[in-house]
């Protein structure tokens, strides 16, 4: 048996548990292995950090405003935090936090007569002497593995723990597996590699999968510090693939999470994506397609209800068109009163008010739907195989029951022209009445891993910095050299939100603007049956303790 501890850093938002890292807790258990988890987000001295870092932001910066800060910004506050924790000693360290605020690309000159570095670097201060007072609390010569989650917002957390971590316990062998960084990083193994090579606090890099591969550097305390992915495991006798069947996954155990903290928990019904939009990494990551059925996603909530007295779930699948007719449908026979939020396509299955109105009476409150465009040419162009029709009248379909309508769009899509754009907005304001949310974010791109990397790449693309600041990265930001430049993208971006406020349709980020966004749409249909801070408390709590609670801010 070994021991191991799974850390969740700063910032996940506290929307769900992260269900990674509690997939991979309730495996390595039934597998014969003690694991514990550190929960890291939910300290509010530590995740509070994210909206103070945001505020000041805005504050020396005030055109971020209308840059959806909290969605666009999470790359800008991992890249600070990397500079300021492996560049600091560095000569031209107030230069290089300037090019990573400096997202729109800005005249420099002019960025830096506004720019206060001390303030950032008293925030930071603060943050990571709290994080490490954390750690401190429960890191012991008895645990044999540390794993952290890495993606985009983690980022720097991650790396500064596990270092200071093999600095303090140089035999504690450290994990990372997640997304990455970068979307679509994980699919270049030479990356990774150059990656490692720079973090060498970090002995063992988890791609795709995680739970064999974490039950690998579990099982043989004597693997060398290397990538683990399907090769690896193919080639061991003990474990021979990579993939676990969906049926076979126990229920995620979220023991050591501040379940109370979190809006919601989360499950899975899949994993990967029957689709390949060209700007998404899900189907590459996940290596195809995998459904679990209805009847074992209800098992798994009633054991979850039981367990933590909570009855609001989010169905944390890429897609859950193929599940959530089955699933309500079983919700509703059986009197659970359960409650869901999931990604939903807008493609025909959404477009009837019969079968909308069914999956509103089988418990889903809130469904986000990523729209991108309304483009005809930019949709076909993501392959999203779906029109503005179809779009539209899934809006109608959901929010006539009071189902909460989040929509999701990407801003500067490569080869996306002024009319274009324009198009997309349009048919929002068309729609305003049945929107719930609005919330956009900027293209990103990868030359690898992404659905429709190859063919983006033959428009040409490029390093976003210099090699110096490749080099404190430790793995390479791009850009397409296409039509579209930093400036072009943020205008639009602020065109965008300006429009939204106009329109006035929301995209709420704190629980304020939540109740006051939730109460715009059920005057304007039904109420949708969700309370965030109904849904966050147990189902026996007690009153007095409801009085007393203080959620979190929280994002998406």
């Amino acid at each position: 048996m070994s021991k191991a501890l799974l850390i969740t850093p700063a910032f996940w938002d506290p929307i769900c548990p992260p269900l990674g890292t509690a997939s991979l807790k309730s495996y390595a258990e039934i597998n014969g292995h003690q694991i514990d988890i550190v929960d890291l987000n939910t300290k509010p001295l530590i995740f509070g950090a994210q909206r103070e870092y945001f505020n000041e932001v805005q504050q020396q910066f005030p055109y971020m405003k209308k840059w959806n800060i909290e969605r666009n910004g999470t790359e800008m506050l991992s890249l600070h935090q990397i500079v300021y924790l492996f560049a600091k000693h560095k000569k031209n360290y107030k230069e290089m936090v300037a090019d990573v605020l400096n997202m729109d690309m800005r005249p420099f000159d002019n960025f830096m007569d506004k720019f206060n570095l001390e303030r950032f670097n008293d925030l930071f201060d603060k943050l990571y002497r709290n994080i490490k007072q954390e750690i401190k609390k429960y890191i012991n010569k008895e645990i044999d593995v540390i794993g952290c989650h890495l993606n985009n917002s983690t980022w720097a957390s991650t790396l500064f723990i596990l270092k200071y971590i093999k600095e303090k316990y140089p035999h504690i062998r450290t994990s990372v597996g997640g997304p990455g960084p970068i979307m679509g990083f994980v699919s270049n193994k030479k990356e990774i590699e150059l990656f490692m090579k720079k973090n060498n606090f970090i002995d063992y890099f988890i791609i795709g999968e995680g739970e064999n591969c974490f039950l690998e550097i579990l099982n043989n305390k004597n693997l060398s510090p290397s990538i683990i992915d399907k090769k690896t495991l193919v080639n061991n006798a003990s474990i021979s693939s990579h993939k676990i069947k969906m049926h076979d996954l126990p229920a995620p155990n979220f023991d050591g999470y501040d379940v109370d903290r979190y809006l919601m928990l989360s499950l899975s019904s899949s994993r990967g994506c029957p689709f390949e939009c060209s700007f998404c990494a899900e189907t590459v990551f996940w290596d195809g397609f995998r459904p679990n059925n209805a009847k074992n996603v209800l098992d798994q909530m009633d054991q979850l209800a039981n367990k933590y007295q909570r009855s609001s779930f989010y169905i944390c699948d890429s897609l859950s068109n193929h599940i959530i007719g089955p699933l309500t449908k079983l919700i509703a026979e059986n009197n659970r009163g359960y409650l869901l939020d999931c990604y939903l396509r807008a493609d025909r299955i959404c477009t009837d008010e019969k079968r909308t109105e069914k999956w509103k009476n089988g418990g889903l409150f809130r469904a986000r739907l990523g729209m991108e465009s309304a483009s005809q040419r930019i949709l076909d162009d993501m392959v999203k195989k779906t029109t503005p029709e179809k779009m539209s009248k899934s809006l109608k379909a959901l929010s006539k029951h009071g189902i909460l309508t989040t929509t999701l769009w990407i801003v500067g899509y490569s080869g996306e022209t002024d009319q274009e754009f324009n198009s997309t907005i349009s048919f929002i304001e068309e729609n305003r009445d049945y929107i719930f949310q609005s919330d956009p974010w900027v293209f990103q791109y990868h030359p690898v891993g992404l659905s429709g990397s190859k063919e983006l790449k033959k428009k040409g693309d490029k390093f976003r910095y210099s090699d110096e600041m490749n080099n404190i990265l430790a793995l390479s930001p791009y850009e397409l050299d296409d039509n579209i430049g930093p400036a072009e993208k943020f205008d639009r971006l602020v065109k965008f939100t300006t429009k939204m406020d106009e329109l006035n349709i929301p995209n709420p980020y704190t629980l304020p603007e939540m109740y006051s966004a939730i109460k715009r749409f059920s005057d304007l249909h039904k109420d949708s049956g969700w309370d965030p801070l109904k849904s966050i408390r147990k189902i026996d709590t007690d009153p007095q303790k409801e009085e007393s609670f203080e959620p979190l801010t929280v994002g998406h």
